[in-house]
């Protein structure tokens, strides 16, 4: 039925309303034309550090128009700061487009900015810093443009400021104090001084809360220095009260750099408490006074010459106790040298047949079992004469054909312990293969747990190393890297260099075990006294 009564219309009635529809379509762009002919476009001449206050609407733009003089010898900065101080704005922002040599910058007012699960906080008070491309002649006049628009028809009363920055660029160990807030972030910039390969930029704050970051970025436009932007170029670093960051000459081509501060819009990336929820998803939240009061200071770090001697320092320190373990061992093998040498001329040398040694010790002690363990292979001394007359007779009624001599005495310790007189060696034997076996096990212990531990640690540096180095972000580092040192492409050498005594320290304690082990395998192997006291007893 729908397709039957259109198709009563003929060709004429079609091309009726197609003309028709042409022609409604042309008096609507007319109109439209007409409308935009009659929007008025004033351009003034304006100055610097003059308030101008001024209303705009959808049917006027306003155009400044300033100039200035720029210096290859002298950099100042140039400060836009407006104020909307109409009600109900945020319905119908104001533009400002600043538009210069090599740079374009657009903001609206009032300013929305925005934070986590989508909340909006709107800033009337915006001030931004312009930046100044740099200039090859030794002086050159340089003109830019503020454009000011609404699409609002209802009149938008505002203030525009233009002023310039004589402390724009930052000097070496000179503090230098300003105020920043989300909506007026700050930046300066700072030139290498001839003689300044590496500088460490300090800012500080007596103000915990709000939180802020702080970025250093290249001479170039445009500057990111809002709170949804900051993180886009160069290396950032979010902060409390501390914050610290390496700089190094080779990263930046024109030797020097903008240092950026920027107050967060909210505190939980710095570990503050969330605000509350919005009841609607764009309803506006009133931010407060979230201004804060910073210092910065540029100092220079230290020298290569700086650096060579303090990682000597620290060597030597690790070395001294290689030394000193040397020297240890030295009076140590003496001393036991002439301890043994006494105990065997006092024990053995002057013994004579028929009289019982007077020993320091007890029944039982080392006295004993030295001369027990040593007295067969001396001479054919009876064991009448080595242990006194009091056990003469115990012995004597014994021979060799009234018990059997076994092969496992010397590493059954169940066939060891039926001694009448036990010594200490006797109650500690053991296969000395077993032992070599065992020894052989712990050092592949070590050697696996060593493997296991060092592949996360130069994996977790490399991975830390990538994300300091391409991303910039330096939130990772304890302490915003106010400890840091550098060396090439490591954001923290000296976290290297001290751990490095970890590792001398524990060569050092396997290299005294190793020395130990092969002195006395050595010792066994020539069949020398010292080993074989120490060996078969032990002292009280």
């Amino acid at each position: 039925m729908v397709l039957r009564s259109c198709c009563k219309f003929g060709p004429v009635s079609v091309l009726f309303r197609l003309g028709y529809v042409a022609l409604l379509l042309l008096c609507v762009t007319h109109l439209r034309c007409a409308r935009a002919e009659t929007k008025t476009v004033v351009q003034k001449d304006a100055e610097f550090d003059v308030t101008y206050n001024d209303t705009v609407t959808s049917d006027n733009q306003t155009i400044y128009a300033f100039n200035h003089t720029v210096s290859r010898n002298k950099t100042e900065g140039v400060r836009v700061t407006v104020d909307v101080l109409s009600e109900g704005a945020e319905s119908s922002p104001i533009l400002f487009v600043v538009r210069q040599k090599q740079a374009v910058l657009s903001f609206q007012v009032p300013l929305i900015l925005r934070g986590l699960y989508q909340r909006k906080y709107p800033y009337a008070h915006v001030g931004r810093t312009l930046c100044q491309p740099p200039t090859r002649t030794l002086s050159e006049t340089q003109y830019f443009f503020v454009d000011v628009s609404t699409l609002s028809s209802l009149g938008t009363h505002y203030q525009l400021r233009i002023s310039r920055v004589e402390s724009f660029t930052l000097h070496t160990d000179k503090k230098f104090s300003f105020t920043a807030s989300p909506s007026q972030p700050q930046y300066f910039k700072y030139v290498f001084p001839d003689g300044v390969d590496t500088a460490i930029v300090k800012v500080n704050s007596e103000m915990t809360f709000p939180c802020s970051v702080m970025s250093i970025q290249d001479i170039q436009c445009p500057v990111y220095d809002l709170d949804n932007n900051v993180a886009f170029i160069g290396m950032y670093q979010t902060m409390t009260k501390t914050a610290a960051i390496t700089v190094q000459r080779k990263d930046f081509p024109s030797n020097s750099f903008y240092v950026v501060v920027v107050v967060k819009t909210e505190d939980e990336a710095c570990g503050g408490p969330l605000r509350f929820y919005p009841l609607r998803p764009d309803e506006l939240i009133d931010a407060g006074n979230r201004s804060k009061t910073l210092d910065v200071v540029v100092s220079p770090a230290i020298s290569s010459d700086v650096y060579v001697m303090g990682m000597l320092f620290c060597l030597g320190i690790f070395l001294s106790f290689y030394l000193l373990t040397f020297l240890v061992a030295c009076v140590e093998n003496k001393r036991s040298v002439d301890r043994f040498t006494v105990i065997y001329s006092k024990y053995i040398i002057s013994y004579t047949p028929g009289v019982t040694p007077v020993s320091p010790y007890e029944y039982g002690s080392f006295g004993e079992c030295l001369l027990f363990s040593l007295s067969p292979p001396l001479s054919e001394r009876s064991l009448e004469s080595v242990t006194g007359r009091s056990r003469q007779e115990s012995l004597s009624s014994i021979e060799e054909d009234d018990y059997d001599t076994l092969a496992d005495i010397d590493s059954d310790k169940n066939i060891v312990r039926t001694k009448k007189y036990l010594c200490v060696s006797d109650l500690a034997r053991k296969d000395k293969r077993v032992l070599s076996k065992k020894y052989q096990i712990y050092f592949w212990n070590i050697a696996t747990i060593g493997v296991f531990y060092a592949l996360p640690v130069i994996q977790l540096v490399i991975t830390y190393q990538t994300v300091v180095n391409v991303t910039g972000n330096q939130d990772i580092c304890y302490y915003n890297f106010l400890c840091a040192h550098p060396l090439g492409n490591l954001s923290a050498f000296n976290n290297i260099l001290s751990n490095l005594g970890y590792v001398m320290l524990g060569l050092l304690f396997l290299l005294i075990v190793l020395q130990r082990d092969i002195i006395h395998s050595r010792a066994l192997d020539r069949h020398d006294l010292n080993a074989l006291l120490l060996f078969a007893c032990a002292p009280p």
